[in-house]
């Protein structure tokens, strides 16, 4: 079920996780904020995003490291690399 529905949010279709709360995993899409399902798992699901940044899909080059973690680039923007 929808959890994030309750909130006013729809689910997301996907599993890339930007942000997480006391309420549950969030994404973005069509740039609306949307809940993550519980039947999402693997390394999208188990990555937060940090200061405003999503989780990297495709890349493990480190670019910079800080106390979020090591960061990364893909479509010209900061992405934040899963720690697995």
């Amino acid at each position: 079920s929808c959890w994030s529905a309750s909130l006013g949010y729809p689910c997301c279709k996907s599993c890339s996780v930007y942000y997480s709360d006391n309420d549950g995993k969030w994404g973005i899409e069509n740039d609306n904020w949307c809940g993550i399902l519980s039947s999402c798992t693997g390394s999208n699901a188990s990555c937060v995003g940090a200061q405003g940044y999503p989780c990297c899909q495709n890349t493990c080059t480190v670019y910079s490291t800080d106390a979020d973690g090591k960061w990364g680039i893909e479509n010209n923007d900061w992405c934040l690399i899963n720690k697995s």
